[in-house]
């Protein structure tokens, strides 16, 4: 059985733009979402690679069950993280999967 983390460090992988509260429980997705879409319109397109590894990574990070994740840019989550790194490859897979 593996131990639940207080506190895991996401790096870019809920990337949000604009200005953002520090701390939330309110969907990041959405504004993750956003932030990537625009990216893929410039220079920063392909920002975050997506292979056939991803989601079992995503995966095995859920299963660590932090209670916050925190964000480089953007808004850390303090909410079901298990379930918002699930869905980041659901959302990651929409836009760069094949």
């Amino acid at each position: 059985m593996r131990k639940q983390i207080e506190h895991f460090c996401v790096s870019d992988l809920f990337h949000q733009n604009g200005d953002v509260v520090d701390l939330t429980d309110k969907d990041v997705l959405g504004d993750y979402k956003n932030a990537i879409i625009e990216y893929e319109k410039g220079p920063l397109m392909g920002y975050t690679p997506y292979t056939n590894n991803t989601s079992k990574l995503l995966n095995s990070l859920a299963e660590l069950k932090p209670k916050t994740l925190a964000t480089m840019h953007g808004s850390s989550f303090n909410g079901d993280c298990h379930k918002a790194l699930i869905d980041l490859n659901l959302v990651m897979k929409e836009i760069w999967g094949n």
